[in-house]
């Protein structure tokens, strides 16, 4: 876990929010951008894509609790996704198994 993540204090964060959102979003933004830069550079591309997803979402929900469910509906799409994802592997990992069984008792 990184220092950041240990250090994280929520009221601090609400409070620099409502009482300055400029520098809340600059800080944010600082603090997004070092976790993405700590990823393997294969990986940054598209993490700042998904970030820029979320903002996206966030900056057209018009409500804080609209925002909640819009990102919700996108996590539960990318969850979807890599459950059907999954099971496409398992599938093809039985087959493989069958083919192989089948294989070694052909010999």
């Amino acid at each position: 876990m990184s220092e950041e993540a240990e250090d994280f204090d929520f009221d601090v964060w609400k409070d620099l929010a409502q009482s300055d959102p400029q520098t809340y979003f600059a800080e944010r933004r600082r603090v997004i951008e070092k976790f993405i830069n700590t990823c393997p550079p294969e990986k940054q591309a598209v993490l700042r894509d998904l970030q820029s997803q979320i903002d996206a979402s966030r900056a057209m929900a018009g409500s804080p609790n609209q925002s909640v469910r819009e990102l919700s509906r996108m996590m539960e799409d990318y969850l979807l996704a890599l459950s059907e994802r999954l099971m496409a592997l398992h599938r093809e990992t039985s087959a493989l198994q069958t083919s192989l069984r089948q294989g070694l008792r052909g010999s």
